[in-house]
């Protein structure tokens, strides 16, 4: 029986984790991007991975926020057009004005 290619970890469609984490490359990252990063990373006394990662979660906390608001102003917007039709108010605010 032949064994096959690849077994073990490295059988398609088998993840790789380290500590629970993804291992990804970046490919073609523009030179001034590059420094940018490097800087901040040193500055902030941090490893150049360290501030990718930072960088990526602060995007995806932004894009999580931007989900949510989405999505709740979607339910306030299906809850307003449920109530029923409001009068016109501007005869009880006239009215009111001319009580004081």
């Amino acid at each position: 029986m032949a064994q096959p290619l690849l077994s073990g970890s490295l059988a398609p469609g088998t993840k790789r984790f380290q500590n629970g984490s993804m291992n990804i490359t970046l490919k073609n990252v523009p030179d001034k991007v590059y420094r940018i990063v490097k800087r901040a990373a040193k500055e902030q006394g941090r490893s150049l991975n360290a501030q990718i990662i930072r960088a990526l979660e602060a995007e995806a906390a932004e894009f999580e926020r931007r989900r949510r608001t989405h999505n709740w102003l979607a339910k306030l917007e299906r809850f307003r057009n449920s109530l029923p039709p409001q009068e016109d108010s501007t005869p009880l605010i006239r009215r009111e004005r001319q009580r004081h």
